[in-house]
């Protein structure tokens, strides 16, 4: 045994222990301050590794040993610099993605180590249906429960707010989800929960002719005057899509408001036609004010509406009884 055991530690010695892979990653990153992420999100706004020094008050020479120092750490080139100035690569503009996160939480962390005998303000975005059907009966829950802090809503287009979750100055949206918006935002950091699925439905006043009709059709549309949102929303593009699915060009618009409720109750009082979403439409004609038109032409098809959240806000206890509670009526 003895013998043996000299052998093996002339001729293989053992190896010396390996030290993670990472170890050598982590110890750079420590390297890094504030400002070397603020450098690549300045010269992105800004369009100059100048004018982002001058932002940060510090020498031209101090900002590119950052850049420098950043792109060691990340392994790549983020930043292409030329006489016109500087824009980020690709690699640059996928970093900026994730770090833009992180330079808001830490922004948020400054808030709430200044008042901590006070709840973080969680940020909610919605859509303007959100608020007729799933958030006053979750908020209602939460009311009972105890609210888990002061709760700041923000109104806006889906594509709006979802890039702003991404980004994260909200800490939760509830809005439509579908493939246009997967394929233009990176949702790939969200955490999607579908809440019910909603369908565009063109809406007239109860004591509109067309009302009485079984079935509209979209060419009677056409000769019909609408309140429509601007271009660029959702319901502007179900707009536009009922009548070129079926051969026509869209009217022009007679009257444009981005304001859902608003609408509602123009058409209410007007022979104007509109696109709504039906959940929308359902409590107003609860109300006796409107009511949805009928035909198989104006079938819009149905979207989810889903609640999302960034992955990495999962540990955040107010953010996650937000979501309970609007899923609570989806189950």
């Amino acid at each position: 045994m003895t013998i043996r055991r000299r052998a093996r530690t002339r001729h293989a010695p053992p190896r010396p222990e390996a030290r993670p892979a990472a170890s050598a990653a982590t110890g750079r990153v420590d390297r890094l301050k504030l400002r070397h992420l603020r450098v690549l999100e300045l010269v992105h706004r800004l369009g100059s590794l100048g004018a982002a020094a001058r932002e940060l008050r510090i020498s031209q020479p101090t900002a590119t040993m950052l850049l420098h120092e950043l792109e060691e750490v990340f392994g790549a080139k983020l930043v292409d610099r030329g006489p016109r100035g500087a824009r980020l690569t690709m690699a640059g503009l996928r970093a900026l993605e994730r770090l833009s996160i992180a330079l808001v939480s830490v922004e948020r962390g400054i808030e709430a180590a200044a008042a901590p005998d006070l709840a973080p303000v969680l940020r909610l975005g919605c859509v303007q249906t959100a608020g007729v059907k799933a958030l006053p009966s979750a908020l209602a829950r939460l009311e009972q429960a105890g609210m888990p802090g002061p709760l700041e809503l923000h109104e806006g287009r889906a594509r709006d707010l979802v890039a702003a979750l991404c980004a994260g100055r909200l800490d939760c949206v509830i809005g439509w989800m579908d493939e246009t918006l997967a394929s233009a935002l990176p949702v790939g950091q969200l955490d999607i929960r579908p809440l019910w699925y909603g369908r565009m439905q063109v809406v007239a006043a109860r004591g509109h002719p067309l009302a009485r009709q079984r079935a509209v059709t979209v060419a009677e549309l056409s000769r019909s005057r609408w309140i429509v949102p601007p271009a660029g929303s959702r319901t502007h593009a179900a707009y536009v899509r009922l009548f070129v699915g079926h051969g026509f060009a869209a009217p022009p618009v007679a009257v444009e408001c981005a304001a859902l409720h608003t609408t509602l109750h123009l058409v209410a009082a007007t022979r104007f036609l509109a696109v709504a979403p039906d959940a929308a439409v359902r409590a107003y004609a609860k109300r006796g004010m409107v009511v949805p038109l009928k035909g198989p032409e104006l079938d819009l098809g149905a979207n989810p509406v889903s609640v999302m959240t960034r992955r990495d806000s999962d540990g955040v206890e107010a953010v996650g009884k937000l979501r309970d509670a609007l899923l609570a009526d989806a189950a």
